[in-house]
């Protein structure tokens, strides 16, 4: 049943990163995947991970580029597994649901999310994410990401709404500082469970 947000509610809009909110983060995960299938300390692959995933999220490389250097730099020619992102592609329950619901009861939903091209794409054809989001916001085809001031800027600015009516999912704490810095609302992903009751907190929105 559609129950429409409490006028007490100034919020007008709910952003949502994508990668440990809407979708299982994965990077993670393939990166130890990929450290056994070659029997090889993960560390080593974690400390190229921080130098080259901000140059696919910012669109300087392919997110297959990142995976091929990735292991390049411990002397590994990657195979097609190896940049392959479909079996990885898992939502996390009640992440979905909740932006329906917001958009049911006339909030405007949007994506802002650190990620490459490539990833990007395939998790928006995979997920309907154009045809259920108002707008989607990814920091490759702005060459800045998350947590930089920035790209909350460009958030704000693309839906045309202020930061103090907007609110933020992130799993991040930095994001959400920076968020919280911006004047936008910030709320940390735990669960859906814990964030839906943040929600109809701040919205009057019941899930």
């Amino acid at each position: 049943m559609k129950i429409m947000k409490e006028s007490k509610s100034n919020f007008t809009t709910v952003f949502f990163d994508v990668g440990g909110v809407l979708l299982i983060d994965f990077i993670d995960w393939k990166i130890r995947d990929l450290a056994a299938k070659y029997s090889i300390h993960e560390s080593l692959l974690f400390s190229a991970k921080k130098q080259l995933r901000p140059l696919a999220d910012s669109g300087k490389i392919s997110d297959p580029e990142f995976w091929t250097s990735l292991l390049k730099t411990v002397d590994i020619v990657a195979d097609k597994d190896d940049i392959d992102l479909e079996p990885y592609m898992k939502p996390i329950d009640g992440g979905i649901d909740i932006v329906k619901q917001l958009k049911a009861n006339g909030f405007t939903v949007a994506i802002l999310s650190n990620d490459s091209v490539e990833m990007s794409n395939h998790r928006r054809k995979k997920y309907g994410f154009d045809d259920l989001f108002d707008k989607i916001i990814i920091s490759c085809y702005h060459g800045v990401i998350k947590p930089d001031s920035r790209i909350y800027e460009i958030a704000v600015n693309e839906l045309n709404v202020k930061p103090g009516q907007s609110i933020f999912i992130d799993d991040r704490q930095d994001n959400i500082d920076a968020a919280n810095k911006a004047g936008i609302t910030g709320i940390f992903f735990e669960n859906s469970t814990r964030v839906k009751e943040k929600l109809t907190s701040l919205t009057g929105v019941r899930f």
